[in-house]
């Protein structure tokens, strides 16, 4: 069948590892475009930078937040779904009794504390690819495009009647005890599901949802068969979104679990596998 929508994971897939997008995919996204193909990004990010991206390469809907929230173009909201108050709670709890840092995604924005260890987990990220100044630059960017907040507790944060409702929650640490957290989180926080997209993180939605359901939702709204869909990821939040659609392409980077669960494989994120095989089944 004839492709009618492609759903492009970010980091890892669309990025490069400069976080950058390459003028070939560019031209290639702009080409299926033009031949009536939608677009969607389709990533575990929060909803305000989901848009910026997306309007960077040219706009469609948006899957964010790993599934937890579908927008349209315009970056309206058609589905949300929030994580329920207690396992919310118990999440926070548990990951802050681990020394993990932890970010709320909200529409609004996103709500951490500790907000100079975040400065310094957000640089060991963006400096391997950009370097000095470059990094500190993109920092800035980052935080300002996510509308980032700080209080003085997330959990205290998370008890108020009137907060904001939590679409995802980003943990960061180092790979053990994330991995510990984990393991607790789906053994005591029932109504929770765990995926990860980085040795170095732990993300947290409501139970039920993830990119494959994102897509899911999102092919019913545009009434586009998933047959007619081909996407593209590298981690383990991709691995529902690669399953679901008709054709799933991991990069030449993606994780072994990733390469497993899609139809093919292409180049990796830095030798334009995505526009090499946009060019080959969309554009002939």
């Amino acid at each position: 069948m004839k492709h009618r929508l492609i759903a492009l994971d970010l980091d890892g897939t669309l990025l490069t590892s400069r976080h950058e997008i390459t003028p070939r995919t560019r031209e290639a996204l702009q080409a299926a475009r033009e031949r009536g193909i939608v677009t969607a990004v389709a990533t575990g990010r929060s909803p305000l930078a989901a848009l910026q991206i997306s309007r960077e390469i040219g706009g469609g809907p948006i899957i964010c937040c790993n599934g937890a929230a579908v927008l349209d173009e315009a970056g309206n909201a058609v589905i949300t779904r929030p994580i329920p108050q207690a396992p919310l709670l118990r999440c926070l709890q548990i990951c802050s009794e681990a020394g993990l840092l932890l970010e709320c995604y909200t529409e609004r924005g996103i709500y951490m504390d500790r907000a100079l260890a975040h400065v310094r987990a957000y640089l060991r990220w963006v400096l391997p690819g950009l370097g000095w100044p470059r990094g500190i630059i993109a920092l800035a960017k980052i935080w300002r495009r996510n509308r980032v907040r700080t209080v003085r507790s997330l959990g205290t944060w998370a008890e108020a009647p009137d907060h904001p409702k939590v679409l995802k929650v980003m943990v960061v640490g180092e790979p053990a005890g994330l991995e510990a957290a984990a393991v607790r989180l789906n053994r005591e926080a029932p109504g929770l599901a765990v995926t990860s997209s980085g040795r170095e993180n732990i993300e947290v939605m409501a139970a039920g949802f993830n990119k494959g359901y994102g897509l899911q939702m999102l092919g019913t709204r545009l009434k586009i068969p998933r047959d007619a869909i081909i996407a593209f990821g590298d981690s383990a939040n991709d691995l529902e979104m690669l399953t679901y659609a008709g054709t799933g392409v991991a990069m030449g980077n993606a994780s072994a679990a990733a390469k497993a669960a899609a139809d093919r494989v292409t180049g990796t994120n830095n030798e334009d596998g995505v526009a090499s095989v946009i060019e080959e089944v969309c554009l002939r």
